[in-house]
């Protein structure tokens, strides 16, 4: 009886060391297919930044969530693959600020949907990037689109400072006042007239 009980918890202490070497083995390879991903992920995180024309220049330095953004998007993370994935939560983050303290002068369609593509590309990034099997070429993929959503932004920029250079005709702003039919829309003239349909009901 001693005997079997002797060879039974031998077996048994047999199987455990078997079991936590299986799990040490699978640990070391999970590390370095991870350090094999931080690596490569290293090499392609890149984010490029156009120079902007001084009068764009000017508005940026006074958007703060802008030059923020900028900061955390150039500051590449160093040490492990987590430094990635918390860099990834920071950007979808300050990219969520973006489009709600916009200036002014710059809150227009074109910006806003540009903006809101530069927003989902990061969000899609930080979803690859804490995934538990990370899609390196997805992730190679998607950084060169960023970098393209960001010079998009640049170019758009650009282009509302061109268009306000350009100068009007003579007339030029009363026609488009004329087309604006959110400006000459009278509340009080249509409340007359809603006040009459009503009655003849």
């Amino acid at each position: 009886m001693k005997v079997f009980l002797y060879s039974l918890s031998l077996l048994v202490l047999t199987l455990i060391s078997c079991e936590s070497e299986n799990q040490q083995l699978e640990a070391q390879k999970v590390a370095q297919k991870n350090e094999a991903v931080f690596k490569n992920i290293s090499k392609m995180w890149q984010f490029n930044f156009p120079n902007a024309r001084p009068e764009v220049n000017v508005t940026l330095n006074k958007w703060n969530e802008w030059r923020q953004f900028e900061i955390e998007m150039l500051q590449k993370p160093q040490s492990t693959l987590s430094a990635f994935q918390m860099k990834t939560r920071n950007l979808s983050s300050k990219a969520d600020t973006l489009a709600i303290t916009i200036p002014l002068e710059y809150n227009k369609p074109q910006i806003l949907s540009r903006i809101t593509t530069l927003n989902t590309k990061l969000k899609s990034l930080e979803t690859f990037m804490n995934l538990r099997v990370i899609p390196e070429q997805r992730i190679a993929k998607l950084i060169p689109e960023i970098n393209e959503e960001i010079k998009g932004l640049y170019k758009q920029w650009d282009e509302i400072i061109i268009k306000k250079a350009i100068p009007k005709e003579i007339g030029e702003e009363l026609m488009l006042q004329a087309l604006d039919t959110t400006r000459n829309a009278n509340p009080d003239e249509m409340r007359k007239k809603m006040e009459i349909s009503d009655k003849i009901k």
